[in-house]
């Protein structure tokens, strides 16, 4: 196959496609075992080059300088396939994990954007939720905590995401909407880190800022409670992690 790839580079150079699936077929192997992840990183870059509109080659080389620890360097790859793939739920995450792993404590976090915050935010959220019900029902968290029309809610759309994320946590795919029923049907198990009915009132919210940011239509005072609410659930998870409850990051 990357003899095959190789070929094709070679009778048509200007076809950005063959130096994507090249670069795909050699991201199968380890990092650590590849000649040069450097050919990768530059087989990608000409691919975005020849045609800066796809998306597809961003977010692969967006994954390669993550997991090469350049999270800089990846953030703005995963930003600009947004543009183009707005419902990715994968690429959101490594968003915010590439914003969470070069954030500074010193850094007014007011400066963030809408969007950074938004990602933080709601991943702060998915981590809650399942790090409490992991807790609290084991393994089977997902079917015992999560009410039956959330469970197919998220199973449709992770059914009509990309080919890509079709075997991503059904978590993912929920809404700010599915994060207030979870928490109203299991108040007993979130009390004690929150106030449950005030924070049901948030994710309403929530929801529309949400909807809002993914189709870039103006907000007015949204920044500033999208900000807001994120630096508050971020002390929420510091007391769950300092509970001793396990780390359930994606």
């Amino acid at each position: 196959m990357e003899s095959e790839l190789r070929d094709k580079i070679r009778k048509n150079p200007r076809d950005p496609m063959n130096y994507y699936y090249l670069a795909k077929e050699l991201m199968k192997k380890p990092l650590k075992d590849l000649r040069s992840v450097r050919e990768i990183e530059l087989l990608l870059k000409k691919s975005i080059d020849i045609k800066p509109q796809l998306w597809a080659p961003k977010i692969l080389l967006g994954e390669l300088l993550y997991k090469l620890g350049r999270f800089s360097e990846a953030e703005p790859y995963f930003k600009e396939s947004l543009k183009d793939v707005p419902s990715s739920e994968s690429v959101k995450i490594y968003l915010t994990k590439c914003l969470s792993k070069k954030s500074d404590p010193d850094v007014n976090q007011y400066s963030q954007s809408k969007q950074d915050s938004l990602y933080i935010f709601e991943n702060n959220v998915r981590e809650f939720l399942r790090s409490l019900l992991e807790e609290s029902f084991g393994e089977d968290w997902w079917r015992k905590g999560v009410p039956p029309k959330i469970r197919g809610a998220c199973a449709s759309r992770r059914e009509e995401a990309l080919d890509e994320e079709r075997e991503q946590d059904l978590l993912l795919f929920a809404d700010f909407h599915d994060y207030r029923l979870i928490i109203e049907s299991n108040k007993n198990i979130f009390a004690s880190y929150i106030d449950t009915k005030e924070w049901c009132k948030k994710l309403s919210e929530m929801e529309p800022i949400r909807n809002a940011i993914a189709h870039n239509r103006p907000l007015t005072l949204a920044p500033i409670r999208v900000t807001e609410y994120s630096l508050s659930f971020s002390k929420v998870m510091e007391k769950v992690k300092n509970s001793g409850v396990r780390d359930k990051k994606f």
